[in-house]
C-alpha cells in the first residue's frame, strides 16, 4: 500500500507529506483491503482542495474535501475515507455472514 501525493499549484513541503502518510498509516487496520492510494492537492486563491482516491479490492473510493486550511482538509478527507472502508468492509463481512447461515440450512 503506498501513498503517491501530487501538488497542484505550489510546492509540497516535506513536513505536509510527512503529515499526510502520518494519516495514511492509521488506516493500516484496512491494508488487505487497499491495492492503491493516490493524494491530489490543489491550491487555489483561498481553498485548498484535496482528493483522496483509495483503489480497493471490487472499486475504487474517493474523497474530496474543500477548506482554507490544507491540514484540516487532510484530516476530513482521511475521516471520510475511513468511514467509507469501514461501510465497504462491513458490506463484505455481512455477505460472508448471510452466505454461510444460508449454507448451514
Amino acid at each position: 500500500m503506498e501513498l503517491i501525493i501530487t501538488a497542484r499549484n505550489f510546492a509540497l513541503s516535506d513536513a505536509l507529506q510527512q503529515y499526510a502518510r502520518k494519516k495514511m498509516s492509521k488506516l493500516k487496520r484496512f491494508a488487505h483491503d487497499i491495492i492503491d492510494s493516490n493524494l491530489v492537492l490543489e491550491k487555489d486563491k483561498s481553498v485548498s482542495i484535496i482528493e483522496l482516491t483509495l483503489s480497493v479490492r471490487h472499486s475504487f473510493i474517493t474523497s474530496k474535501v474543500k477548506n482554507p486550511d490544507i491540514y484540516q482538509g487532510i484530516n476530513d478527507a482521511f475521516k471520510k475515507i475511513e468511514r467509507q472502508l469501514n461501510k465497504y468492509e462491513a458490506k463484505f463481512r455481512e455477505r460472508k455472514r448471510l452466505a454461510r447461515k444460508t449454507r448451514r440450512v
